[in-house]
């Protein structure tokens, strides 16, 4: 289950602003993870905000700077993003802070926001007391399509289904 800790100094953004760019921040994950946008799906995607004091925010081993830094860590199991999916997110999380800022769009406030990406086997990664939680994970990125139908109920058409992502998707 991917999360995503944004780590800010207290006063950066109002909480109505945190609200919506952690809500953007997941759509932009499940947009480059290939989720589907599915209730069971946003719901298995996790996000903390830490605020951390005004003079804990360095920069030069100085709390005393203009604009604030903004720190993303996104956990993800491993394998699910490639390359060009890791910097298209990086690149969307930064553009996506700078506009809950309200900030402009250049390399000097872009450096403002860091972004790590942590990768996860399935053994390093315990929920509910258990390390086999993938299957669980990876039922939730898909349609549910039925398997059997009623006997007194006609066929059911099925959705086109394709595997060029090296994944099945339902179309």
């Amino acid at each position: 289950m991917p999360w995503i800790n944004l780590t800010l100094r207290q006063g950066a953004l109002p909480k109505p602003v945190q609200h919506s760019l952690m809500a953007k921040l997941t759509e932009v994950l499940m947009w480059w993870e290939k989720v589907p946008n599915t209730p069971r799906a946003r719901s298995i995607m996790k996000g903390w905000v830490y605020e951390v004091e005004r003079d804990a925010d360095y920069s030069a081993g100085s709390p005393v700077h203009e604009k604030p830094f903004y720190f993303l860590e996104v956990r993800i199991p491993i394998n699910r993003l490639d390359l060009l999916a890791k910097e298209g997110l990086i690149r969307d999380f930064t553009h996506v802070v700078l506009a809950a800022e309200g900030a402009e769009d250049n390399p000097s406030n872009a450096r403002r926001v860091w972004v790590t990406i942590n990768e996860l086997n399935g053994p390093d990664w315990g929920i509910g007391g258990h390390t086999d939680w993938l299957r669980d994970y990876t039922s939730a990125l898909v349609r549910s399509v039925p398997t059997r139908r009623p006997p007194d109920k006609p066929p059911i058409n099925k959705p086109n289904m394709s595997c060029s992502t090296g994944r099945w998707r339902v179309d």
